[in-house]
Order: C-alpha cells, then sequence, then structure tokens
C-alpha cells in the first residue's frame, strides 16, 4: 500500500469562515425582517410598485412614493417585479448583503495586496464601524449598498490601471443616485478622462436609451423635466434654507442645510403626524444669514477637496508610495465630500463612507506612535456617531453629519502629509 506523504493545504478561506457565517446569519435574519416589513415600510416596497406600474401601463408615476429618482430607476427596477413583493424583496436584500461582502474583499485587495489568512483587524473594525448603517439600509430596502460597490469597484478598476472599464459602475452608479457625480468631478481633477468619459458615456446611453426605448421621446423629456423639478429644485439647499417649513425636515435627513436650519432656526425636527416636537436651535437667524453659513462651508468643503485633487497626478498610477497614500486618501475625502454637498443624507446613506474607514483602520494597523493618533480619533468619533442614532435629538443636531466632516478632515491631513 502506498501511503502519501504530501499534506493537504488548508483553505485560502478557512480563516475567513467565521466571518462568513456571521454575515450570512445576519443576512437570513434580515430577510425575515424585510419580508416582515415589506407591505408597510420599505423602500423597496415603492420601488417595486413603481416599477409594476411602469411595467403594466408604460408610465412612469411619482404617486408611488418615487420622487427623486431618474426615469432610468424605474426601468431599471422593473424585471423585480416579476417576482411577488416578498421574494423580490428577499432576494434584493441576499444580493445587497453578497455585494457588501464583494465590496470588502475589493478593498482588502487594493489595501493588503489580496486576500491574507484571515481578517485584519482593520478588515473587522472598517465592517463593524459600518454595521449600523447597512442594517439601516438593508432593513429599509434600500440601494446604498449596490451604490457602495459600485463605487468600491469604480476605484479597484482605477488602481488597476482599467480606466474604461471603471466608467462603468461610476456611471451606472449617477443613474441609479445623482450623488455619485461628485466623483466624476474628482477624476476629471485628476486628469483621468477616461474614467470621467465611461461613466458619462454610460449614463448617456442608459440614462436616455432605456427611457426612450420605454416611454418614447415626448414622455422621457417629461418625465426628466419632472425629475428636475421634483429633486433638484423642490429638494435644493436654497429651497431648504429659504422654506418657511423646510421639506425633509425630519430628524433621520443629515444633510447640510437642514442641520443647518434646525440648529440656526426654530424648525421642528420631527414634524411627522405622529411626532412629537423637537427643537434643537442654539440661534434664530435670518434665512439670508444661515444661506451664507451654508454657502462659506460648501465652498471650504468643495474648495480644498479640489486643491488636493490637483496634486499628485502624475505619474499615472504613483510610483511613489507617499503618493499612492495621498491619492487614495483624496479619493476617500472625495467620498466623504459626496456626502457633506448632498441637499439630502438620509442614515443609510452612509455606507458610502466605507472606503474612507476602512482606508483609516488600515492605517492604524501598519503604523506606531504618532502617525495613529487621528485616525484613532476619527474612528472614535465615527462610533460615537453610531451611538448617538439612539438619539433623534443628537441625529436632530447633525451628529452623523459632524462625523463624516471629520472622516474628511482627517484624510484631508492624510492627502497633504501621507508620511505623518
Amino acid at each position: 500500500m502506498i501511503v502519501s506523504t504530501e499534506t493537504r493545504r488548508p483553505s485560502p478561506w478557512r480563516g475567513w469562515l467565521p466571518l462568513i457565517i456571521a454575515g450570512i446569519v445576519y443576512t437570513a435574519i434580515l430577510s425575515v425582517v424585510v419580508v416582515l416589513r415589506a407591505e408597510t415600510s420599505t423602500d423597496f416596497r415603492d420601488f417595486w410598485r413603481t416599477a409594476e406600474h411602469f411595467r403594466q401601463t408604460r408610465q412612469i408615476s411619482s404617486e408611488l412614493g418615487v420622487h427623486n429618482y431618474l426615469p432610468f430607476f424605474v426601468i431599471f427596477m422593473a424585471p423585480w417585479t416579476y417576482l411577488p413583493l416578498k421574494l423580490a424583496i428577499v432576494l434584493f436584500t441576499v444580493l445587497s448583503m453578497g455585494l457588501l461582502a464583494l465590496a470588502v474583499v475589493l478593498v482588502e485587495a487594493l489595501l493588503n495586496g489580496g486576500l491574507g489568512p484571515r481578517p485584519r483587524k482593520a478588515t473587522l473594525i472598517g465592517v463593524v464601524l459600518l454595521l449600523a448603517y447597512v442594517h439601516s439600509c438593508a432593513v429599509v430596502g434600500q440601494l446604498g449598498l449596490l451604490l457602495l460597490f459600485l463605487i468600491v469597484a469604480t476605484w479597484f478598476l482605477v488602481e488597476r490601471g482599467r480606466e474604461w472599464e471603471a466608467g462603468v459602475p461610476l456611471g451606472l452608479a449617477v443613474l441609479i443616485k445623482l450623488l455619485p457625480a461628485v466623483l466624476v468631478v474628482f477624476f476629471l481633477l485628476k486628469l483621468r478622462w477616461r474614467v470621467a468619459a465611461g461613466a458619462v458615456i454610460v449614463s448617456l446611453v442608459l440614462g436616455l436609451g432605456l427611457p426612450l426605448a420605454g416611454i418614447g421621446y415626448d414622455q422621457t423629456v417629461k418625465q426628466h423635466k419632472a425629475f428636475y423639478k421634483r429633486a433638484i429644485e423642490d429638494h435644493s439647499p436654497k429651497a431648504t434654507v429659504a422654506a418657511e417649513k423646510p421639506r425633509k425636515a425630519k430628524f433621520n435627513n443629515n444633510a447640510l442645510p437642514i442641520v443647518l436650519r434646525r440648529l440656526l432656526s426654530h424648525v421642528n425636527a420631527d414634524p411627522s403626524p405622529q411626532g412629537t416636537e423637537l427643537y434643537v436651535n442654539i440661534a434664530d437667524l435670518p434665512r439670508t444669514a444661515i444661506w451664507i453659513i451654508y454657502l462659506a462651508l460648501l465652498a471650504v468643503f468643495l474648495g480644498l477637496s479640489a486643491a488636493l485633487a490637483l496634486r499628485n497626478y502624475r505619474p499615472w498610477p504613483p510610483d511613489n508610495p507617499g503618493d499612492a497614500a495621498a491619492v487614495r486618501a483624496q479619493f476617500g475625502l472625495w467620498c466623504c465630500l459626496m456626502l457633506l454637498a448632498a441637499p439630502l443624507v438620509w442614515t443609510h446613506y452612509l455606507v458610502l463612507a466605507y472606503w474612507p474607514l476602512a482606508l483609516l483602520a488600515d492605517r492604524i494597523e501598519r503604523t506606531t506612535g504618532h502617525p495613529r493618533r487621528w485616525p484613532i480619533a476619527a474612528l472614535l468619533v465615527w462610533l460615537a456617531g453610531a451611538l448617538l442614532l439612539a438619539w433623534p435629538a443628537a441625529r436632530a443636531a447633525g451628529a452623523q453629519l459632524a462625523c463624516v466632516a471629520f472622516l474628511w478632515l482627517v484624510l484631508t491631513r492624510l492627502a497633504l502629509r501621507p508620511k505623518l
């Protein structure tokens, strides 16, 4: 009898099994939750019903809960309506959690040069810090985890030198939610023309092509005009600051314009019929003054982000480790800018901060002493913001927005001085 002397190599995934099993169990629990909520309190229900109405009538309606999405989005969601709502929302939840797992893998591949035999502490920290917002996103059936994957995939392809391909996920992300359009500006400032051009081409071809094929020219024009009125004009920062009773004033909204209105004027942060009055203002300023403060803050965020994006763009990709670290930090602070400049920021939007969180956690793991101080402070502030989700007054006062701003500030420092 011949006895083999070869030893079986352990599976490279073996050390990841606990995290994988935890993810599967959590996804199963979420699936039960979304089924119980499917008919009453999920955004996915509104997406599904609006898409079903389109499939049955070839008309796009804003009366079924979908207001601030491009006409493309309704057609994009139509395939889900071939399934019953409860089955569709379960599969959508499983898909969303799977895309989150892929995003984690792609980020790990970039920051660690591939997957190690087990998750690093930095990986676990990044995932844990995101969990509160992942839960918020998944429970309401929102699209943030899909957007997160598309944004991470964009940067993964950029770092791999596949810039035309990188424009595809970025263009799709812009069509699903306009927020990632900020990142197109980042790539233009970095002179990454192929990424920006790819995103624009995908946005135009799909964003106009699908509606033209589905509802015709006249309805395509009408629906885009209606979208501009609802999403751009009615929910603009100017409208929020100037309105006597601002739209979307509930404390769940952590966008800069409404946070300033709540802090600097007498605005009820819980205006729903079943809500109680909630005021957190520390002053009662004229709305003109609030608008000036808003513009000043936005100018700081935009101006410094743009100035930093103009650094370290040649050669590409950077061949100096310091420049490479600075460029990664620049992309991270632009991910934060995406949230800081948004006219609406619901809690579930904050899953889009995963790259900044993972980047800072990675830096903490790889450095010692002084260079770790600011990244540790940023992650502790983020943790505090997640805990403050339980306190409506803190949310109304902009606790989560402040966390994003602090991330942006620390990444700004890292982009300027990556070796510190």
